[in-house]
Order: structure tokens, then sequence, then C-alpha cells
């Protein structure tokens, strides 16, 4: 039976190495057509409309050049994939660093009124992208940086490629793994130490994947076994990835010299809503000033909890009265097992990952008016998934005319999905938007978005099936907003598209926007109406019990100071790493990332040779997290603001209005279908009838 797939990954190098050349083409003859234009003939149809166009084909053939680096079976073509990705990155750059381009385009901006808006606005986008990439400096300086450019997407991807590629395990024996649930030990890989008696030991191995890493760190009792794996994760890449990180702020230093901004961090503010550092600083001065009495309580909370159980395991004499890294998300556990009643280890069952998926689907299609169709089939790996999504509520609409309708024609595109961890696969949750939406002017039709759910969630063993603990369920409900978000859109380009640097080609949606409609849908994952609904025992059927879903939500703001500070550590770091000058500050990242966590949390953290806390952190290295850790924070103070028209008035005898599909369609065509074609602020303000505030957020984090 024939399947369709619109996305069809290269099983070779060399294929790979035919599309780079067809991409690289279209790029350089684009710029080239424009710049041949006549001058008396150069209009923005002639020139920009069509650059655009080019442009946006070429970011619809890249998937097959990019995409298999994070996922690909076979080493060769990820290997192959990651150096595509550097000449990509370079095409895309040489195309925008074409001075006799910029001068075609910016002859265009000569301060009329008679463009649209829309038109306008895609001319500044298009000039910023030339300026920031040097068109509007010196030859020399533009030759430099463009040297500086090639070296950054060269020493990301090596820092990617390090993570995905590490087969780092720790081997422990299952007395070592006591606490962690029996279904998850009984899926590990094993091996076996022979003593010189001749007795054997069966020893687990521990990867240093999410999934691996959470259930030691949430549930192990040992001490020893928490702070081996802690400490371990840390010295991951350590050394290579760490060498990586030191020239990665250097480099990207340079180039925001030469630009003529003050550091990496004014330059990548300068296009985000928060527009400078001063902001992000006031924003994360605010937000520590508001939970600092939080912060404290929370840890006297979990430092009573360690005390106690040293005292009742006998271990009295080695309490030292300090929370360390690897104690905070174990003590977390017990406090919501014994103060709150919830056991997140054991409310896995009532979350089979197969039934979760079937009902996010379902809320989904619920709250945004979306069907969802299966294409089964064999896609880069077997338990790859591909739906086709259709705008069910538009179609609804078309059939009230008594008209016949073609379904096919409501399609607004398709999405994978790979949740399952792999040798040599992205290790983290990503979103990655596999083919724009733009017009296809030659044929006269929009090509449809496509884009994948990256995940690495735990499989299922030969006698349970995948389960996943509440804030699995939370990041999967969230990563599949970001898929809703890249298959709403229908741009006439590219550059108006859902995005982020996993791909090379350039958006205009800001970077402090993009975890904004996510973040905001998070909030479903505390509403009981949809915890009932995507909860099923997997032996029972039972739904989670109306009591539990009552203590479940009660844990939403515990530990919630710490957990916050945390967060606003590493964006602290993050800023601070971006924004100092390299060659005067002297001091390491590993001893920078010592001194402010311990100075901001108040927790120690892990010690030892190799230890590079930043070495892991996929945020910092890449995808265009860097310098702008701070999106997270910042969007769930627009998050917050958003949900104040779903959540239930305080006070109030109303329902949450969370499965209101009028209102679920009102946010998805004012918030997320517009993609970049309008500036966030106006797309807030649009959807809450009034300027955005902080008013919410500020309950958030200082209400009980």
């Amino acid at each position: 039976m024939p399947t369709e797939s619109p996305i069809v990954l290269p099983v070779s190098a060399n294929e790979l190495q035919s599309v780079l050349a067809q991409v690289e083409a279209i790029l350089t003859q684009a710029a080239d057509a424009v710049v041949a234009v006549p001058a008396s003939e150069r209009t923005i149809e002639s020139t920009l409309f069509k650059l655009q166009e080019a442009q946006s084909k070429a970011a619809a053939l890249q998937t097959v050049c990019t995409f298999p680096s994070l996922v690909h079976l076979d080493k060769s073509v990820r290997d192959a994939s990651n150096e595509a990705k550097k000449a990509l990155q370079q095409a895309w750059s040489r195309l925008h660093s074409r001075r006799d381009v910029y001068d075609v385009l910016k002859a265009l901006d000569n301060g009329s009124t008679t463009y649209d808006p829309a038109t306008a606005r895609l001319l500044e986008a298009t000039l910023k992208l030339f300026e920031r990439n040097g068109s509007g400096l010196t030859a020399e300086k533009q030759q430099r940086l463009m040297e500086l450019r090639a070296e950054i997407g060269r020493l990301e991807l090596e820092f990617q490629k390090g993570l995905n590629e590490d087969t780092s395990e720790v081997l422990l024996t299952r007395a070592e793994l006591e606490g962690c649930m029996d279904s998850w030990i009984d899926g590990l890989g094993t091996t076996t130490s022979t003593a010189p008696d001749g007795s054997s030991t069966v020893l687990y191995k521990v990867t240093m994947k999410t999934p691996d890493i959470l259930n030691v760190t949430k549930n192990a009792s040992l001490p020893s076994t928490r702070k081996r794996i802690s400490v371990s994760y840390r010295q991951v890449c350590g050394r290579g990835n760490g060498e990586i990180i030191e020239q990665l702020i250097k480099r990207r230093y340079d180039a925001a010299q030469l630009l003529g901004y003050p550091n990496h961090a004014a330059y990548q503010l300068d296009i985000n809503m928060a527009k400078n550092v001063e902001t992000v600083k006031a924003f994360l001065d605010n937000i520590l000033g508001s939970i600092k009495g939080k912060l404290e309580s929370d840890k006297q909370v979990l430092l009573a909890l360690k005390k106690k159980e040293y005292e009742t395991r006998g271990w009295a004499n080695e309490f030292d009265g300090r929370l360390y890294t690897w104690d905070v998300k174990y003590y977390q556990e017990m406090l919501f097992r014994e103060q709150y009643a919830v056991d997140h280890t054991a409310l896995q069952v009532y979350f089979p990952l197969d039934y979760v998926r079937e009902q996010i689907l379902g809320v989904y299609s619920k709250i945004f008016g979306l069907r969802f169709q299966q294409i089964p089939g064999k896609y880069w790996a077997d338990d790859v998934m591909l739906f086709a999504v259709y705008d069910q509520h538009a179609q609804n609409e078309a059939e009230t005319s008594g008209h016949p309708v073609d379904p096919e024609k409501f399609k607004i595109g398709h999405f994978y999905m790979d949740l399952h961890p792999r040798a040599g696969k992205y290790a983290h949750q990503c979103v990655v938007p596999l083919r724009p939406s733009f017009v296809e002017s030659e044929e006269h039709h929009q090509v449809l978005p496509i884009a994948v759910n990256v995940g690495n969630l735990s499989r299922g063993t030969a006698s349970n099936p995948a389960m996943l603990k509440h804030a699995e369920v939370r990041t999967f409900f969230h990563e599949f907003g970001h898929v809703c978000h890249a298959l709403s859109n229908k741009c006439r380009f590219s550059i108006f598209n859902f995005s982020w640097s996993a791909v090379p080609y350039p958006t205009k949606l800001a970077m402090d926007f993009l975890e904004v409609p996510s973040i905001m849908l998070e909030n479903w994952l505390w509403e009981p109406e949809v915890l009932k609904r995507l909860s099923k025992h997997y032996k029972t059927g039972e739904v989670l019990p109306d009591d539990i879903i009552q203590a479940l939500v009660r844990t939403r703001k515990v530990s919630a100071g710490l957990n916050f500070t945390q967060q606003i550590a590493m964006t602290a770091i993050d800023q601070k790493l971006h924004t100092l000058n390299p060659y005067e500050d002297k001091r390491s990242v590993p001893e920078i990332w010592k001194e402010m966590y311990e100075d901001i949390v108040g927790i120690s953290g892990e010690e030892g040779e190799g230890v590079n806390q930043v070495a892991q952190w996929y945020h910092f290295a890449m995808g265009g997290y860097d310098a702008c850790y701070y999106v997270y924070a910042w969007s769930e103070m627009h998050a917050h603001d958003l949900y104040t028209r779903f959540k239930a008035p305080a006070g109030s005898s109303e329902p949450s209005r969370a499965l209101d599909s009028k209102l679920g369609r009102e946010y998805w065509e004012k918030i997320l279908v517009p993609g970049a074609t309008i500036d966030a602020l106006e797309l807030l303000k649009d959807f809450l009838g009034r300027e955005p505030t902080p008013d919410a957020f500020q309950r958030y984090l200082t209400e009980p």
C-alpha cells in the first residue's frame, strides 16, 4: 500500500550533497537576478518579492540537508548533515552579505508611504538582515564578520554533534538504584561484572540522556547515586564542549563589536521584544525581588526533609546542613508525596504515552477546531509517525452553505512525531519546522508547512507500555503547541513563518515571543477537566481520581520560588557570559557558573575534574537561545497575562474556559495564524483587548 510522506530524508551523503548544491544555487541565482534587473525596472515586485520567493523555495529544500543531523540512523549521513548545515549557514550569510543586492534594495527604501504595511514590513525586515550581516560595513570588516560567522556556525554544530553522539553511561547495581521504579530499571541495558572469586553482579547502564537522568535524580534514595549521576552528567563533553564554549563567547563578542554593538547580548536583543540588556536585567531583578522570600522558605522545607531522612536512615553524622543540586528534585518529589499525597512516579500509570498522545491531539482539535489524520507508513525510524492536519472549523463553516466540500482543500499541513531516544539522536525536546508556508507564484498555490516534534520520552518495556510523568505530559503538550504554531501560518514568504535556528533560513519571529504561545498552553495541564481527559490507568482504564487531581493541582507552586530562582540564575549566567569582555575577564566558564549560581540560588553544585555545567546546555550554545535564555521567564509573564482570558475569575463559580472552542479559535486566529507578519506586542494587544501587563505574572509569583 503506497504511503504519503512529504519529507523524504536522504539515504546517503551523496544524495544530501546534491540537494545542498540546489539550495546554494537558488540563493546565488536569486541574488544575481536582483542585481541584473535594469535600474529603470527595479521595483518591489521585480527585486524584493523575487528574492524572497527564492529564499522560501530554498528554505523548503534545506530540510533534506539539515534535519538528518538530529535524527538520521546512519552516522555518516548525520555527519554529512552537520557539514551541510555549516555550508548552508554560510550560503545564507553570503546572500545577506551581498553589498550589491543590499544597494538595490536600500534604494527602494525611500521613505515612501505608498507601500502597503505588509510590503513595508518585508522591506524593513530584509534590510535589517543585510545590515546584521555587515552590508553597511567596510569591505574589510564585512569579510572579517563573515569569517567569524562561519567559525561560530562550525563551533555550534560541533557542540551539538558532541552531545548527540555521546554514549556516556554509568554502571550501577540494582541496590544503588534503590527507590527507582522496577519497570524503568528493567528497561535499562545491562552488563555483568565478575569478581575474583567467580561471583557475578548485574550492572545497569544509566545513560546521560534525559529520561535516565530524571529517573535517578528524582527517585534514587542513595545520595551517593544521585551525586554520581549528577557529576557524571556535568562531565559529559566537559573538555571538548567546554573549549567550544570559551571560543564561542569570544567569537560572538568579536562579531558584535564589528557591527557596533557593545556585546553579543546587545546584538541579540536588538531584534527582540525586550530590545536591550537593561530591560532584561530590570526584568530579572524584579522577579528575584518578588520571590526572594519564597526561595528561602522553599530551601528550608527541603532541608528539613533531608535532615529528617538522614536521621531516620541512620545517616545523621553525614548531615552537613546544606542542599546540593542533586538533592533538589529528590526532596521535591518527597515533598509532593508526604505533604501533598502526590507521587509523580506512581502517577505514571495513569499516563500511558499512546493514550496521552491521542488525547493531546483531541484537546488541540477541540480548542482550535482542527482534525488530525494519521498517515500510516515507514519513515526515517520505525517508531516515527506522520499526521495530516485539517482546518475542521473552516470546513464546517463551508459545509453550512449546502454545497459539496472537498476536505483536502482544508488541509493546512503535516507533522511528524519522533518521540523516543536512540543513539545519535538529538537528546532533548524540540519542534523543528521542516518546511515553511509560502506562496509558489509560478504554480499559484500555497505551499503547506511541515513540522516535527522531536522528543526523548521513555520507551515501554516488554511488560509495560511507555508511561509519562506529569512533567513529561506538560512538556509534550507544550511542544505540540509549537507544532500548531508552525502549521497555523499562511504567509506569502518564509521570513514571516514560525522558526528557530535548527534551520538556517531567517525569519522575523521575535525570539522572546516564540515560547509565549506554548507556555500559555501549559496552563491546560493544571486544569482538572483536561487532566481527566488525558489520564487512563494502563491496566484498569480508570481516569485520575478527583482527590489526586486536586492534590496535583495544589502542587503547582510547590518550590516555585526555588524553581524560578534556578531558572533566573541560568538566565543571569547566560547574560553575564554574553555581556562581559572575554579578553579582560579571565575567569573560566565553570568558575563564573559556580560563583553566580551559588550566589543567586544558595545551593552547592557539582565539582570535580572535567565538570562544566555549560557543556551540556544546548540553549547556551545554539538554537538562537544564546543571550536569550531570558525568553522563558519573559514568555511566562506574557503567558500568564494571556491566560487571564481562559481562567475563571478569582472567587467566581464560573467554570474555566480552557476547553472553550470559540475562545480557543480566537487564540488560534489572533496569536498563531499571523506568524511574524505583525509585531508580537500588537498580537498580544489584539487578543487581550488592552495593553499587556505583568500583573497576572506577579500574582502567580507572590500569591500562595
